[in-house]
């Protein structure tokens, strides 16, 4: 699973809510009650860092949700989660051979870890995604 947890700036607006992201341009939405506004802000965030991510872009690193100002009268700040796995359309399984220390390979056995999830995991972090 790759998860990414961004804040999200929430205002009222005429249509009920809107939000955006702060931390990464060209995201807002909208919804008419807050559970229909965060499933919008979700689904924009994974949008846009999956399009980053596919376009070999770093993603921004997450403001720290205190920093974020606001008119506290309108707005509120929230963090919103995203799964990438559910966005990302380059996923499809590039076949890698490699080699791991035989102690590594049977106890990630013995523990049930999947390999490749794992690396992908790894390779994310590492990549700054």
């Amino acid at each position: 699973m790759l998860k990414k947890v961004y804040p999200a700036v929430f205002e009222i607006d005429p249509v009920g809510y809107g939000a955006y992201f702060p931390d990464i341009d060209g995201t807002a939405t909208q919804g008419k009650d807050i559970p229909e506004v965060l499933d919008n802000a979700s689904d924009v965030l994974g949008i846009m860092l999956a399009d980053l991510i596919e376009e070999g872009y770093a993603l921004p690193h997450p403001s720290d949700l205190n920093s974020i100002q606001i008119d506290s009268s309108k707005q509120f700040v929230s963090f919103v989660s995203v799964d990438l796995n559910e966005y990302l359309t380059m996923n499809e399984p590039v076949k890698k051979t490699l080699q791991i220390p035989k102690w590594a390979d049977k106890r990630a056995k013995e523990m049930g870890i999947n390999f490749s999830q794992t690396l992908t995991e790894a390779l994310l972090e590492k990549l700054e995604a």
